[in-house]
């Protein structure tokens, strides 16, 4: 099927990106409110994404490419505790800022190549890091496991509002990030 003249595949996702930013949730985006976003009809489309799973799709790989990168800048020359704090701030901050971003990159790749390839390169900085430490793959996905739960169920009770005690959250993530070296530090030295 030919593409309508005048918005092109990247307008689509980027025009999807800017409704799931308003929503902050992957599952609130709407092929009408697309369509609608671009000043185009709902089925145009259909000649750049296959329905609203293809749109979910392309949101996807966006989102984990944006993460990755994000991921990457703040890992960049940093080694050992420093990296693992810079990772772990890296996710949060992307989670917290960016939520409905975030939520897009919750979905398993199964077997999607394209799928398997970004979500490898949002893994591919803390896995380093595990690896640097001297960890083998079997400790580096577990570890990878307990990072990711520990960021991803801190930074969404924060977006919830759900941490009310006294106290400042940002340091409470700071002793998560010393629970996590120190316990990695521990197994490797063990």
């Amino acid at each position: 099927m030919a593409a309508p003249v005048g918005i092109s595949r990247d307008q689509v996702v980027d025009a999807a990106v800017a409704v799931l930013e308003e929503k902050g949730r992957v599952d609130g985006v709407a092929l009408r409110e697309v369509a609608a976003r671009l000043g185009v009809r709902t089925q145009s489309l259909y000649a750049h994404v296959d329905g609203a799973d293809g749109l979910r799709h392309a949101l996807a790989l966006r989102a984990h490419v944006a993460l990755a990168d994000h991921l990457q800048a703040k890992a960049k020359g940093k080694k050992g505790a420093k990296a693992i704090e810079a990772i772990v701030r890296a996710y949060y901050d992307f989670a917290v800022s960016r939520p409905g971003l975030y939520d897009a990159t919750l979905r398993p790749p199964g077997d999607d190549e394209s799928m398997i390839e970004v979500t490898d390169a949002v893994t591919q900085p803390l896995n380093a890091v595990l690896r640097a430490y001297g960890l083998d793959d079997e400790q580096t996905v577990h570890w990878y496991r307990v990072v990711f739960a520990g960021v991803h169920g801190f930074a969404i009770l924060q977006r919830d509002g759900l941490f009310t005690y006294a106290g400042d959250p940002e340091e409470s993530l700071g002793h998560m990030i010393q629970a996590f070296v120190h316990q990695i530090e521990a197994e490797v030295s063990g």
